[in-house]
């Protein structure tokens, strides 16, 4: 098979949580509605692509945010094409003026830029620069074992007792129903604290290097932005510390502040930026 076609475009949200628009356009040749893309010029990478095209097609000029995942599909002519979207946000509309190629656009909430999309591979993407404003859950991983007393590679050190009683309640002592992904550092005890919280959603654990123990919290923090929500991430303490610590710069938090084993910080996101942090202290062990 051929390589693909390259293409970008851009979900452009506008509004905050609870109060979101999304932009979409009418294409006439096709009667559709649809999100802003296009192909890739000669040497052109796929963001430059991306801005180009929402420009082109919209008149709006944007900032950038996460990338979402890609779409691939065959064209009219059955060739190959692979689409990458990202999330933008508007800045400024330049002059623009209707053409054969676009002749309408449209600022709709989600949930009728959901209904007015003509194409369910376009609806899925939305589905996903949407999610990005759910919640994720930063967990540090259970009580584990002394770490000065064992003897083996720290990252298969496991639980203990308590730390194994802490996430048998993890899912119930955060009142979670749904959750899209479960995400673990792939040491053992942050493999082990989240392993019944799983179980019980019928989910697998995905391991993320990013939440490993000496992760930069740039790194990490900025990977939190391209995580579906609701999701569970476990983590190690200088990482959740660096996380909240990088949110504190921008986005006072009020309330308590720790990094005790096995408690959680929820993350509100905003269209996949972190805006604010709660935390919340680990499960009572319930041991009488």
């Amino acid at each position: 098979m051929s390589d693909p076609i390259e293409a970008a475009g851009g979900v452009v949200l506008r509004g905050s949580r609870g109060d979101r628009e999304i932009l979409l356009i009418h294409r006439p040749r096709q009667d559709d509605w649809t999100i802003p893309k296009g192909k890739l010029d000669d040497g052109e990478d796929h963001a430059t692509a991306a801005l180009r095209e929402v420009a082109e097609e919209t008149g709006w000029r944007c900032s950038v945010g996460p990338w979402l995942p890609e779409v691939r599909y065959l064209d009219g002519n059955a060739r190959p094409k692979r689409v990458r979207f990202r999330v933008m946000r508007p800045l400024e509309q330049e002059q623009w003026v209707p053409s054969d190629e676009v002749d309408e656009t449209r600022w709709l909430s989600a949930e009728r830029a959901h209904e007015e999309l003509s194409y369910s591979s376009d609806r899925d993407v939305l589905e996903a620069a949407v999610a990005l404003d759910e919640p994720v859950y930063l967990v540090r991983h259970a009580k584990a074992a002394d770490r000065e007393a064992w003897q083996e590679d720290d990252d298969l050190r496991p639980l203990t007792k308590k730390g194994h009683r802490q996430a048998q309640r993890l899912r119930a002592h955060l009142g979670l129903t749904r959750v899209r992904h479960v995400l673990s550092s792939p040491s053992t005890r942050c493999l082990q604290t989240v392993a019944p919280l799983a179980a019980e959603l019928g989910l697998g654990i995905e391991q993320a290097e990013t939440l490993r123990e000496g992760t930069p919290h740039e790194l990490a923090l900025g990977s939190i932005g391209n995580v579906a929500g609701p999701s569970v991430l476990c983590t190690h303490g200088d990482v959740m510390a660096g996380i909240v610590d990088g949110v504190a710069r921008t986005h006072p938090i009020e309330g308590a502040v720790g990094w005790k084993k096995g408690a959680t910080w929820i993350l509100e996101r905003d269209g996949g930026d972190v805006i604010a942090a709660r935390y919340v202290p680990p499960p009572r062990d319930g041991r009488v």
